[in-house]
């Protein structure tokens, strides 16, 4: 069977696809819709454009421009028909895949892929075999297809801007007035661009931000909105509350991860600043850095101003610090206030850990509860502290010294350790007297 030319081809895949109307849209399938004459998939129309115009356009600004799906259009059809014929490109063309040009098998929303190729070649041969103008308006030729001269609102789409980008940025609304006055080049005005202090100012992802809200408004917006859905969540597990949670602030730290480019650990370091995680106001996971950082100081015997303890929960938030930087920054103050404790701290034990046998003789001697001492407790503290007056060096007190000291402590004498005890040597007394009682 003859095969169609490619203007013919080209032709009648513009008008199976949409009967040559620029602003056909797709069906959603899968998660994609086709856009324009030739209905190019959403997610090929980025990398086409690339390929065939040498920069890169939304769905929804090649909608928009007829030059542009013709261009697209043609470059990739070309390719496909050079390679597999008219056939196989219509199958390619339809499906993804040239090898099934002679499939039956149904479509989702359209006919079997053997069914488009056949009515696609059934359409080619009304149309003329060496170009000119098609009955689709749009359609093929030796040359490029015949298209309006380019108003100055598609040039300006052509560069990713529209009226409204231009009218609000001056300096490149000026600059792209003196290119259309001028007829300068696309290289031309590209260079001036990037001298323009716009552009300086900007890094790449907030200039391509900053553009797609107002080529596509309802785009960017989507995008902000999931950004502030991300920082909301971020901000109530690093522990941020009250004016911080705000919407203006929430908004502008999205800000951060739709523009400028930054990551999940960026932004943790910027929220992180802003951290203020009080023994009376915090959640979150400030708030458990905080209880976990106080819970390990009372351990060691070391404490810490809130203003210090903050910066270390801070950085943690930050992300730039651990948990394990304020064990080991308590363990070195540890350290230097309980000296004669040094090996046993640099092997794992805590303050508390050494101090535990002291505790519980005093408990028990002054009967106190367990609960009510601390490494903070006067007389622990002077105990952990010990200096031996014979070789005046700190050493560990022996608990039988430690023991006996404690009762001679005035509130020894108030226990009922000490009256059993008082009672015990008056009975004895007066039983070496030979009294019985």
């Amino acid at each position: 069977m003859a095969q169609p030319t490619f203007e013919q081809f080209y032709s009648a895949i513009a008008e199976q696809e949409s009967g040559g109307n620029y602003g056909a849209v797709g069906v959603w399938v899968g998660g994609d819709r086709a856009y324009g004459k030739y209905q190019i998939m959403g997610a090929n129309i980025p990398s086409w454009t690339k390929a065939y115009l040498g920069y890169s356009m939304t769905p929804q600004q090649f909608l928009k421009s007829p030059s542009a799906q013709e261009k697209v259009a043609k470059g990739k059809l070309k390719s496909y028909y050079n390679k597999y014929g008219a056939r196989g490109a219509a199958s390619a063309w339809y499906s993804g895949n040239p090898n099934l040009h002679m499939s039956t098998n149904s479509q989702p929303g359209g006919p079997s892929i053997k069914g488009y190729v056949d009515s696609v070649i059934n359409k080619a041969f009304k149309y003329p075999s060496s170009g000119g103008p098609s009955a689709t308006s749009g359609g093929g030729g030796g040359k490029d297809p015949v298209v309006p001269k380019l108003s100055r609102a598609e040039l300006a789409e052509q560069y990713g801007f529209t009226s409204a980008f231009l009218k609000a940025n001056k300096e490149i609304g000026k600059l792209f007035n003196q290119m259309v006055s001028g007829g300068w080049t696309k290289e031309k005005f590209q260079a001036k661009l990037r001298d323009t202090k716009w552009w300086k100012t900007q890094s790449e992802s907030e200039r391509a931000y900053l553009t797609l809200k107002f080529t596509d408004p309802a785009t960017a917006k989507q995008k902000l909105d999931q950004a502030m859905v991300k920082v909301n969540q971020m901000m109530q597990q690093m522990g941020l509350s009250g004016k911080e949670m705000s919407k203006a602030n929430i908004k502008k730290y999205a800000y951060l991860l739709v523009s400028k480019g930054y990551d999940e650990s960026q932004l943790r370091y910027v929220l992180g600043s802003r951290i203020n995680a009080t023994s009376s106001n915090h959640q979150g996971a400030a708030g458990e850095a905080w209880d976990e950082a106080q819970a390990y100081l009372y351990t060691m015997g070391i404490k810490w101003s809130d203003k210090k303890l903050n910066e270390y929960v801070e950085g943690i938030a930050r992300g730039i610090r651990t948990m394990q930087d304020i064990k080991n920054a308590a363990q070195q103050e540890a350290k230097a206030s309980f000296p004669q404790w040094a090996k046993q701290i640099d092997a794992g034990q805590s303050v508390m850990d050494v101090a535990q046998p002291y505790m519980q003789s005093m408990a028990q001697i002054l009967e106190v509860a367990p609960a009510t001492l601390s490494l903070f407790d006067p007389t622990i503290k002077k105990t952990l502290n010990y200096v031996n007056p014979s070789t005046l060096k700190k050493e560990a007190k022996p608990l039988w010294q430690f023991e006996n000291e404690l009762r001679s402590d005035s509130r020894w004498k108030k226990t009922k350790n000490a009256q059993d005890s008082l009672m015990g040597v008056a009975h004895q007394v007066l039983a070496d007297f030979g009294v019985k009682y």
